[in-house]
């Protein structure tokens, strides 16, 4: 098993507006697409009440549920550590937190930090694809990073990126991007990572038939109605190559009318 530090892991992010703890069968489906296989690396559950975590059990899916129904909490966490060091986790928003938000469509967050591991590409990409369906998705996506701890942090966003060997400039400030204008990502996209979501808001400005023509994705999929997911490469350890830049730039001329201008964005 690779050093917690150094392994290659998956950022997903996915925003959403759906109340969770208002949708029972959702919150099943949520739950039972997180005791998948493919995020068996999740080994512990808890609830979190603003701050404060509590509640540690195994994550079945009935008790995943189940704290996600409960008004008590705002969210649900699964982690595990290995040798003192955390090499996966995830958090679930249930709804409870954020009611006012400006923008409903993207009013809640989940995100998942699991390890790559290559041959199990199809399995996790599948379940993530469920995750945002289920969860009525309008934007998200799929990095891969070297490490939990930068992947932890290109997941939750904000002013929380950080530059690494390999990672653009132009990539950095999209990933900023992403937090200075949160209230604009149900429309338009901060940038490109090796998977993207396009919820409906995108998909209004957007032909997935020309996205398919164009050759600068090498899945392009309508995984629900309003819901798209885009793959810029089959491998994801193509992210951390010096080539993948390069697919990045055709993949930002075809998806031109839905970027943000992030050129403004301090590097600070």
């Amino acid at each position: 098993m690779a050093d917690a530090k150094t392994m290659n892991s998956y950022a997903v992010r996915l925003d959403y507006g759906l109340s969770v703890v208002d949708a029972p069968a959702t919150a099943q489906e949520v739950a039972a697409i997180l005791t998948r296989p493919c995020f068996a690396e999740l080994s512990r559950l808890s609830a979190r009440n603003k701050d404060r975590w509590s509640k540690s059990a195994k994550p079945t899916a009935e008790q995943i549920a189940a704290y996600l129904l409960d008004r008590a909490n705002d969210a649900i966490s699964l982690d595990t550590k290995r040798g003192g060091e955390l090499v996966a986790g995830a958090e679930v928003e249930n709804g409870i937190g954020r009611p006012g938000a400006p923008v409903p469509q993207t009013r809640s967050a989940a995100y998942l930090v699991i390890p790559v591991v290559p041959a199990d590409r199809g399995p996790f990409v599948t379940g993530v694809c469920d995750l945002a369906t289920a969860l009525h998705a309008a934007a998200g996506f799929i990095a891969v990073e070297p490490s939990y701890a930068l992947a932890h942090r290109a997941a939750l966003g904000g002013s929380r990126p950080k530059e690494r060997v390999g990672l653009s400039e132009q990539r950095f400030r999209e990933r900023r991007g992403r937090g200075r204008f949160d209230d604009r990502l149900a429309a338009e996209l901060a940038g490109i990572e090796w998977g993207t979501f396009l919820g409906p808001g995108h998909l209004a400005k957007i032909d997935l038939g020309s996205l398919r023509r164009s050759g600068a994705f090498a899945r392009v999929v309508e995984v629900a109605p309003g819901l798209a997911y885009l793959q810029v490469t089959e491998d994801p350890v193509d992210d951390s190559t010096e080539g993948f830049e390069l697919r990045l730039i055709a993949a930002r001329r075809v998806l031109a009318p839905l970027l943000m201008d992030v050129s403004a964005i301090s590097l600070e």
